[in-house]
C-alpha cells in the first residue's frame, strides 16, 4: 500500500514538473522572439509597418519572413498568451492521468472558455 501512495505522488510529482516546463519554455521562447523583434526595431528604426501592426496570423508570418520588428514583437507577445492556455490544456490529462475526474471536468471547461474567448477576441 505504502509503494503504491509513493508512486502515485511521484507520478503527480513529474506531472507537475512537466506543467512547469511548458510555462518556462513557452516564455522563454516567447521572450526570445521579443528580443529579435526590438533588436529589428532598433536596426531599422521602425515597426516594418505604418502606424498599426496587423493582427491577423498569416500577415504576421509573412512580417517574420520579412523581418519586420513588429510582427516579430507580436509573435511573441501571442506565444507569451498562448502558454498559459497550452499550460491548461496540458493539465486536463494530467487529471486524467491520476483519475481526478472532477478536475479533469473543471479544467476542460476553463479550457472551453479560454478557446471562446480567444474567438471572441479574434473577431473584434
Amino acid at each position: 500500500m505504502k509503494n503504491e501512495n509513493r508512486q502515485e505522488i511521484k507520478n503527480e510529482s513529474n506531472i507537475e514538473e512537466g506543467i512547469g516546463w511548458i510555462l518556462r519554455i513557452g516564455v522563454a521562447i516567447a521572450v526570445i522572439i521579443m528580443f529579435v523583434g526590438v533588436l529589428l526595431f532598433f536596426i531599422n528604426q521602425n515597426t516594418g509597418y505604418g502606424k498599426t501592426i496587423p493582427v491577423n496570423l498569416v500577415l504576421l508570418i509573412k512580417g517574420l519572413e520579412e523581418l519586420k520588428a513588429g510582427a516579430w514583437i507580436m509573435i511573441g507577445i501571442f506565444i507569451l498568451i498562448l502558454t498559459p492556455t497550452i499550460r491548461v490544456f496540458a493539465s486536463i490529462f494530467a487529471f486524467l492521468i491520476v483519475k481526478d475526474y472532477l478536475y479533469t471536468a473543471i479544467t476542460g471547461l476553463v479550457f472551453c472558455i479560454l478557446l471562446f474567448a480567444a474567438f471572441i477576441g479574434l473577431k473584434g
